[in-house]
């Protein structure tokens, strides 16, 4: 079983090679300048050059086609896929792998809608490959990553909410727009959108929140699977990260960098957390 994700998942390069993840990359514009994502501005670089213009990013999704080019070698060779993307509340990706799905009517093709993004995505996707490699079939698969996708907890916060709003990504977090520049908004994803949480005041105090969220995750599931993202703020992950360690029952599945797609809609400096019930014990 082949599986296929987007860019916006931000899985690192380790988790790839090893899960033998297929990335369709999104498109990111600044200026007159694009670039894929991940495979033309590694996040560091566009890190830099997003904090040094005044030129606002916008991004584009793959077309059908490049789902088809995708498809199109493990089709050939008999092999099923999964193709599990960024949530449809935020973008027409999967609406495009599921045009592309149509191309192969004979195919072994599942096309999942995560409802989720960025870590939460790789959660997801690791969570299948791991499953594919315990000997489930295509189908079996595709119900563990619908059942499983919407149950992910994505906390997350930015400096400003400037690029969510012009990102049209904001959703119901729009109420937080025109709060005081020393506000610290938590947000969640919450049913494929972006929702808002709670105003927060100062980083310690977010930092704090995100501990005190994962503490009663752990109370209710005992054991959790989790991933943390950053966005060239990598001081104040590694304080957040130490603390989330030394809470019995949660295993690490990465620390990771948010991508080029994510941090032109997320703006840098925003970092967040993901987590479910570990379900791979």
């Amino acid at each position: 079983m082949k599986i296929i994700t987007d860019s916006t998942a931000d899985l690192p390069k380790e988790l790839i090679i090893k899960h033998n993840i297929g990335i369709v990359p999104l498109t990111i514009h600044l200026g007159d300048r694009s670039w894929k994502d991940y495979y033309d501005v590694e996040p560091d670089e566009y890190y830099r050059l997003l904090r040094k213009t005044t030129a606002h990013p916008t991004t584009s999704q793959p077309t059908p086609q490049h789902f088809i080019d995708a498809y199109s070698p493990f089709v050939e060779k008999g092999e099923s896929i999964l193709s599990i993307h960024l949530s449809s509340k935020l973008s027409g990706v999967f609406q495009s792998a599921l045009l592309a799905r149509s191309h192969f009517p004979g195919a072994m093709i599942e096309v999942v809608d995560s409802l989720q993004a960025s870590f939460a995505l790789s959660i997801l996707v690791i969570i299948c490959a791991e499953t594919a490699n315990r000997g489930a079939s295509l189908s079996e698969v595709a119900h563990v990553a619908r059942e499983i996708g919407p149950q992910i907890e994505t906390y997350f916060s930015v400096d400003s909410l400037e690029y969510l709003h012009r990102g049209g990504r904001i959703g119901k977090a729009q109420v937080f727009l025109g709060t005081l520049m020393k506000i610290k908004p938590l947000l969640k994803v919450m049913n494929g959108e972006v929702q808002p949480i709670e105003k927060i005041r100062t980083s310690e105090r977010l930092l704090n929140r995100f501990v005190e969220l994962v503490e009663l995750a752990v109370q209710e599931h005992s054991q959790l699977l989790m991933a943390v993202g950053e966005s060239d703020n990598a001081e104040v992950m590694t304080d957040l990260l130490g603390r989330l360690e030394r809470i019995p029952g949660i295993s690490l599945m990465f620390r990771g960098k948010l991508g080029g797609v994510i941090t032109s809609h997320a703006g840098p400096g925003a970092l967040g957390i993901a987590y479910v019930k570990n379900v791979l014990k």
